[in-house]
């Protein structure tokens, strides 16, 4: 069944359940007849009563059937939460088996035991539902935007025609079925349905891949696939035909990724000469207040109330300026210009022009005290004289991304580099200066590094590897 027809079925499921869990409140006011074992309920009630559990019963044993192939296909650990969606399935199993004993078998217990036990199951039902729902909804969503009946174009059937050939298919009855409207939609139900056993849809769809490299990917997830639910060699021609369709579509998706990354840097970089500008004398008799606080509250307003600021007033330069920065972060985008008013009217507001505690530079570096040990400063000798892998840091716009120390990246896919190994930060960095890494989003990173020399990105690395 679709991620649309499971989350219906979901949702009947748990209304099945809050039914049941009313009816057996409302029948459990009557007075119960313990010598006879009998509710003194209408019958009527009861009976609609019997009649959902048995609707619950079915319900609950389809879901399982649905959900123990696809945990069986796992090839690696289970993740939290589908640990803790199997404990709650098999809790409601437990807990139907105890209530139908009782109630067939030890009648006694039942106006005691039931009551709770309906209880549980209602809790139970709703849990496992509502950690369900939320990513099954998901799944519908993105069937019906990623992968919508507008790709079926003349182009997309096109271009299946052209590449599979190219990669083996010499069937041509079958390119024929698979090359037409009608093929690719049933490429697409057989990925939505077949090839997300082990995982979701963004792991397939996470980037585009050439037609060899998809019939490749397809086979894997084929010999992953349970005998309950196998996908076959037909199968595997209709998924591929189908993710050579939509390709250009992924790749289209990739580049505006790629694109934000890219803006989000600028965007950055754009902080970092506002700030040189903030330093400029000749800034100064172009500073109208007036203007600047009209561009502040445009500016600022983008994302919150511009009077926000007044809780977090920044002390002085250097903290205006990461406030700023924070809100860059958060996906401002503005000029230099803008941005270099918006630091000098904080600055002169809310700080009175003052300046931060002057920073030690790399030539006048104090000893760490007993306090702090060598991992706040974290510098190397390289050609005579010293460089402070921390003004690097910020100097070489690291900063930008992966944030203060290394801790703080702008972006979950951005990593975490405080506390990293040394050498082995050395070398990412040296791989993505010379395009020997470029997954993901290294593009980006691969055109700050390129000035950054091998001395520099030693003294980089050393900061970053201590800080804790």
């Amino acid at each position: 069944m679709t991620s649309l027809g499971n989350s219906l079925v979901g949702l009947i499921f748990l209304t099945v359940a809050a039914a049941l869990t009313f009816l057996m409140f409302y029948i459990w006011k009557f007075p119960f007849d313990h010598e006879q074992n009998t509710s003194h309920a209408p019958p009527s009630l009861i009976r609609t009563h019997r009649l959902l559990g048995y609707v619950y019963v079915v319900i609950y044993i389809y879901l399982m059937w649905q959900m123990v192939p696809r945990l069986w296909a796992y090839q690696i650990e289970l993740p939290p939460r589908t640990v803790m969606h199997l404990t709650l399935g098999i809790s409601i199993g437990a807990l139907l088996i105890t209530k139908l004993t009782i109630v067939r078998f030890f009648k006694h217990m039942e106006a005691t035991l039931v009551p709770l036990l309906g209880s549980a199951l209602f809790i139970c039902t709703f849990l496992l539902i509502s950690l369900a729902l939320p990513f099954s909804l998901r799944e519908v969503y993105l069937q019906s935007k990623a992968l919508n009946d507008d790709e079926m174009s003349a182009t997309r059937i096109a271009r299946v025609r052209e590449h599979l050939p190219r990669i083996g298919l010499d069937n041509e009855q079958l390119l024929n079925t698979l090359a037409t409207r009608e093929g690719l939609l049933t490429g697409r139900r057989t990925l939505t349905v077949k090839c997300i056993q082990c995982h979701d849809l963004r792991t397939v769809l996470a980037r585009p891949r050439t037609p060899q490299n998809w019939q490749q990917t397809v086979a894997r997830m084929a010999n992953r696939s349970t005998i309950l639910n196998p996908i076959t060699q037909e199968d595997q021609w209709y998924v591929t035909a189908y993710l050579i369709a939509v390709s250009p579509t992924l790749q289209e998706t990739l580049r505006q990724r790629r694109q934000l990354a890219m803006t989000a840097v600028e965007s950055q970089q754009s902080v970092m000469s506002a700030m040189k500008m903030v330093d400029d004398p000749a800034e100064d008799s172009n500073y109208d207040a007036q203007k600047a606080r009209a561009v502040f509250e445009q500016t600022c307003s983008q994302c919150h109330a511009y009077t926000l600021v007044e809780n977090a007033r920044p002390g002085n330069k250097d903290e205006a300026a990461a406030l700023v920065q924070r809100m860059v972060g958060n996906g401002l985008v503005a000029g230099d210009e803008e941005l270099n008013t918006v630091i000098r009217y904080l600055t002169e507001t809310y700080a009175g022009g003052g300046e931060a505690t002057p920073t030690t530079t790399a030539i006048d570096t104090p000893e760490p005290s007993a306090k702090e040990p060598d991992a706040i400063i974290a510098t190397d000798t390289m050609a005579g004289f010293a460089l402070d892998g921390e003004s690097l840091y910020s100097q070489r716009l690291c900063i930008t991304c992966h944030g203060p120390g290394g801790k703080v990246p702008i972006g979950p896919n951005y990593p975490i580099l405080a506390g990293q190994n040394k050498d082995y930060l050395v070398q990412q960095i040296i791989d993505i200066k010379t395009s020997l890494r470029n997954n993901g989003i290294t593009s980006v990173m691969s055109s700050i590094v390129q000035n950054v020399s091998d001395e520099e990105i030693e003294a980089i690395s050393g900061y970053l590897s201590g800080v804790e």
